[in-house]
């Protein structure tokens, strides 16, 4: 691949500042509270610039997706040669790397949404574009070109594992959430296992 140009890389560059300085605002001032030209006032840039990257505020707050979409598609495809017990396990694995590689974005993003509802509101689309994404991956690695129930079910659970992995992350304060992703996973193996033993 040939390397990036001078102008590729100070676009990015550019997006990066404007998305840093746009999320350090809306943490500390309120989302509400702060306008388009604040954030490029702050950053330097004129207003066209900025809509020529994001559109919106919000789409600043969710310019996450495509990393986490890409991050997911490495996820899958690390669990493609694995036999099909192991690989909601090794998918989760991975993505939780990936998750854990972003825990300062992450945590800035979160004070940002929580309280606001519309922000929480697409935060959850998000989450079940995510989860249509995995239960999508896993029905193609079984060689299905659409989600069976098998998958459907798989990729809701995965989702409900990160979910519980994550908080129980935080809340430690510390650790690995790859370690506390296969936690999760033992012990919701061990609610299923309750769950099938009650049914007898």
């Amino acid at each position: 691949m040939p390397p990036s140009s001078p102008v590729a890389g100070s676009r990015e560059q550019r997006r990066a500042r404007i998305e840093k300085t746009a999320l350090e605002l809306f943490r500390t001032r309120g989302f509400d509270n702060v306008t388009v030209e604040d954030v490029c006032a702050e950053a330097g840039v004129a207003p066209a610039t900025f809509y020529r990257h994001f559109g919106t505020k919000e789409e600043v707050v969710f310019a996450y997706r495509e990393d986490f979409a890409a991050a997911l598609g490495r996820a899958l495809d690390a669990a493609a040669h694995v036999p099909d017990a192991e690989r909601l396990p090794v998918v989760l694995g991975e993505f939780a790397a990936f998750l854990e590689s972003q825990q300062d974005l992450l945590a800035l993003r979160d004070q940002i949404v929580l309280g606001h509802p519309r922000l929480m509101q697409r935060t959850l689309t998000v989450q079940r574009d995510i989860e249509g994404a995995l239960a999508v991956g896993l029905a193609r690695l079984r060689g299905s070109s659409t989600p069976d129930p098998a998958a459907l079910l798989e990729a809701g659970a995965g989702l409900l594992v990160l979910r519980v992995a994550l908080r129980s992350w935080r809340t430690q304060g510390g650790g690995s959430l790859l370690t506390a992703t296969q936690q999760t996973l033992v012990r919701l193996r061990e609610v299923v296992a309750g769950l099938v033993l009650g049914g007898d």
